[in-house]
């Protein structure tokens, strides 16, 4: 029986360094399950792995940021890179904090049609327009059932559902009853989930590290190429937040606080999000633990 395993977790809890190390014990491919990791343009802001020869490691850094890449997209890229270690007698090690796409990977992924691209550009406007809370009161009037599910703060969430209720009349909750068929029937997860301190000191001194190791160039370069605002790419944890400083809206320091701010804000609704959503995962709070467990 093909079997896998999925490491996933709170933002730097030390995924892909314990990752490594398992792929040498279980002569293992690794393979991202990180929405942000996989564009080309930003390697330093999303930390991607530098350790990419000694180990196999797929879906990194190979779609440019000017494309509006998505879930379905993905599940079709890693299929084919899990099918490929099977095939290699290799153990594929999916690796990710992307809640959705893990989610998407092992629940399979709903059925819900493509939305037009003037829909997109509707709703952004009307967020802009609204502001969040106006924007959140909008969503609910026109789906119900995002109440208690999609807090008010989750931009990308109330966007996805307003567009999917406004293209299809549907609530984007109906149509996640109806989906697609996992490609894995055979695997472990493990969550690590850290102390929350522990963490918040690690994004701190993360973002830090990374501006001594050229993000603030490496963001130029991106905000160079013009691309449109709502992008996922553009939306990587600091990117933001540097734009404004090349706007001279803000300091480097200023932003640099604001972009650990918000990091922090964004492993605090992970810790909820892991939680509810996969129950039957296997939790741990040290990433290190993973080597002395067997699989």
């Amino acid at each position: 029986m093909n079997k896998a395993l999925i490491i996933t977790g709170i933002t730097a809890s030390g995924k892909s360094k314990v990752c490594v190390e398992l792929a040498k014990k279980y002569n293992g491919v690794i393979i991202n399950c990180d929405s942000k990791q996989i564009y080309k343009e930003i390697p330093i802001i999303t930390a991607q792995p530098v350790e990419l020869e000694s180990i196999p490691h797929k879906l990194y850094g190979y779609v440019s940021a000017q494309v509006n890449y998505s879930v379905g997209l993905w599940l079709q890229d890693i299929e084919k890179e899990v099918k490929s270690a099977w095939k290699n007698l290799q153990l594929p090690i999916i690796i990710g904090g992307s809640g959705l796409y893990i989610k998407s990977l092992v629940s399979g992924l709903s059925s819900i049609p493509k939305i037009d691209d003037d829909i997109r550009v509707m709703s952004r406007n009307l967020y802009e327009e609204l502001g969040k809370q106006g924007f959140y009161e909008l969503v609910l009037s026109k789906d119900r059932m995002i109440q208690g599910k999609i807090h008010e703060n989750n931009f990308h969430r109330l966007l996805r559902a307003f567009e999917v209720v406004t293209q299809t009349g549907k609530s984007i909750f109906t149509w996640h009853k109806e989906t697609t068929i996992s490609i894995l029937d055979n695997f472990v997860m493990y969550v690590i989930c850290p102390p929350r301190n522990c963490i918040y000191n690690k994004i701190n001194k993360r973002f830090t590290s990374m501006v001594e190791l050229g993000v603030v160039n490496e963001v130029k370069q991106l905000f160079d190429m013009n691309l449109n605002p709502w992008l996922p790419a553009m939306k990587a944890h600091g990117v933001p937040e540097i734009i404004k400083y090349l706007k001279n809206e803000v300091t480097l320091n200023e932003a640099i606080n604001t972009a650990q701010i918000n990091t922090r804000h964004y492993a605090k609704r992970q810790y909820t999000w892991f939680k509810n959503q996969f129950s039957n995962a296997k939790f741990i709070d040290d990433s290190a633990r993973l080597i002395e467990l067997d699989f």
